[in-house]
């Protein structure tokens, strides 16, 4: 099958967002090495990857303009409901209104998914090359370090929010535009580089992209000035997406692609058979599983519940599973009705 990769990345990436969006919100650390995984493979692992993956897939499927700025709608749409019905519902019930307001204007991911499908509208219609892209990448990626001065604007929740959907403006940051949108780019153009390559190429590609994820994360670690390029004991810092720590998590994002597909020959019909249904369903699994999460365990039981690394664990397999069951139901009701 065509992208069989494709799917086997996204469904590890959905997996591994569950396990760190249950581990967030129940875990009470007992195990620091746990939390230290959990945190790393659910945010600098995954959101990169995932970005770079839809820059991937808009080149693969072509998408026309009208197409983009379809999905563009819809993308905000579903970050809008998140916010709404996921977090801010929550906190004004529970009266914490200046969560309710941070939440509620917050830049989650489809909110920058939805900025990303105007940028790449924008290139269609400019017909830009693939040096003009990556120099831009580049370019936005510079200037919101330039830019993040953290706390630069603090003097309203509101503000912050609205102009942390651009730029690392504030502690309310999370996915802004001019520090990610790289990934996609990156991923759409690795796309058109890598059309009717062999194996060969990617076993390159992986050695080449692991040498410089280490070598990169290695000297970030030795450095002096280590903690302003990647920041390891705060895996929130992700979301300050510096020129550094992108071009590092870019040959991650190369490597797991390069292994993906390697890894992808060789996987098994029956297991592949589960993947490809998760990674169909990706986005309807991730709200189920926030909307139980958050309503469950943050408003009927007000984040009173702790778990251990073995509790976790059970609780997202038992999570995952439902929401894979509600998420397979809906699309089955979804395509019977039209």
């Amino acid at each position: 099958m065509k992208n069989k990769h494709i799917d086997i990345i996204k469904s590890i990436c959905l997996i591994l967002c569950v396990l760190g969006t249950i581990s967030s919100t129940l875990y009470n650390g007992k195990s620091e090495l746990f939390v230290r995984v959990i945190d790393y493979l659910s945010k600098p692992f995954v959101y990169p990857v995932v970005l770079f993956i839809l820059g991937y897939i808009i080149y693969d499927k072509d998408y026309s303009k009208k197409t983009l700025l379809k999905r563009s709608l819809y993308s905000f749409l579903i970050g809008l409901f998140i916010n709404i019905f996921c977090f801010s519902i929550i906190y004004f019930i529970r009266n914490e209104n200046y969560l309710m307001l941070e939440n509620l204007f917050r830049a989650n991911i489809f909110i920058f998914i939805s900025l990303m499908y105007l940028f790449f509208y924008v290139v269609r219609n400019y017909d830009l090359d693939d040096y003009t892209l990556w120099g831009m990448g580049l370019l936005f990626s510079i200037l919101n370090t330039l830019l993040s001065v953290k706390n630069s604007i603090d003097s309203n929740v509101v503000l912050e929010s609205i102009t942390s959907i651009f730029y690392s403006s504030s502690n309310h940051m999370s996915f802004s535009f001019l520090p990610w949108i790289i990934f996609p780019i990156t991923g759409y153009i690795f796309k058109e580089i890598t059309e009717n390559k062999k194996d060969n190429f990617y076993i390159l590609t992986g050695i080449f992209s692991s040498s410089g994820y280490v070598l990169l994360t290695v000297f970030s670690k030795i450095s002096v000035i280590g903690s302003s390029m990647i920041d390891y004991d705060n895996a929130y810092s992700v979301y300050n997406m510096n020129i550094y720590y992108a071009i590092t998590s870019i040959c991650l994002c190369i490597f797991l692609y390069s292994m993906a597909y390697l890894v992808s020959k060789k996987i098994p019909s029956k297991i592949y058979r589960h993947i490809k249904r998760w990674s169909k369903n990706i986005v309807y699994i991730y709200i189920i599983v926030l909307l139980m999460i958050n309503y469950v365990f943050l408003l009927l039981l007000e984040g009173m519940v702790v778990l251990d690394a073995i509790e976790t664990s059970l609780l997202f397999a038992m999570v995952f599973i439902i929401s894979d069951v509600l998420s397979y139901l809906i699309v089955k009701r979804i395509n019977r009705s039209k």
